[in-house]
């Protein structure tokens, strides 16, 4: 194990910021480091349940193997924002109209062996309706203001706003875990239809760029911002 870092010492909000490979491992064991990254990676580990040597060898090995990711630290704030608008809304404004019928055609079929089902269904449409109203926020009011004070070179009193995001973000990101706990993290029953293995497989997809979606905002963006780092 590499020994340089004191692992407890580390958020694991830290981690993911130092170690950008490090996401696909936190997710595989789905520790939370977006919303809970202030904890210590230990805790973030223990609390999900890993074994947090083994998930740090895993991060160290994958930052050694695939070479060096992209630094969204680096990035300004703009490119930030236009990133996130591009790759992260534009896919949750694609992604909920399909895991909404997805998921309303794997109810009606299965819902009564799995009632489950139903309570996905109802956290996901509640999520839906959360996200769609968050973003609507981000696009139309934060991210124009940030850009704005960007081009300004000057701090705008932006915390509270930022706040209140942070907390929305908090709200998506306990749904989420709802519905990874109805799921059982996403593991399918014995001899399902393609149509339940389909929704299963989109709402992992979704829920892990959901987590890099909020990190990118929680930790770096919204971290930049409040520094009045250009």
């Amino acid at each position: 194990m590499n020994t340089e870092i004191q692992i407890p010492e580390l958020s694991v909000a830290e981690v993911a910021l130092k170690y950008p490979q490090a996401l696909e491992v936190l997710n595989k064991y789905r520790i939370d480091y977006c919303c809970g990254g202030k904890r210590t990676f230990q805790e973030a580990c223990e609390k999900a349940g890993a074994p947090y040597d083994e998930v740090w060898e895993q991060i160290t090995k994958n930052d050694i193997e695939t070479g060096l990711p992209v630094n969204f630290k680096k990035w300004s704030p703009s490119l930030l924002v236009d990133y996130i608008l591009d790759q992260h809304h534009t896919y949750v404004k694609e992604a909920i109209p399909l895991l909404n019928e997805l998921l309303d055609k794997v109810c009606d079929v299965h819902g009564k062996a799995y009632p489950e089902l139903a309570e996905v269904r109802k956290s996901f449409s509640i999520l839906s309706d959360e996200l769609n109203e968050h973003m609507l926020k981000e696009e139309r009011i934060l991210f124009p203001a940030i850009k704005k004070m960007e081009q300004q070179e000057q701090p705008f009193l932006l915390d509270g706003p930022l706040e209140v995001m942070m907390d929305e973000h908090e709200a998506a990101g306990n749904l989420i875990k709802q519905i990874r706990s109805y799921t059982s993290n996403y593991t399918l029953p014995n001899d399902v239809c393609t149509t339940y293995r389909m929704t299963y497989q989109k709402l992992e997809a979704f829920d892990n760029d959901l987590m890099h979606h909020i990190h990118l905002e929680n930790n770096i963006l919204f971290e930049k911002v409040k520094q009045g780092v250009q």
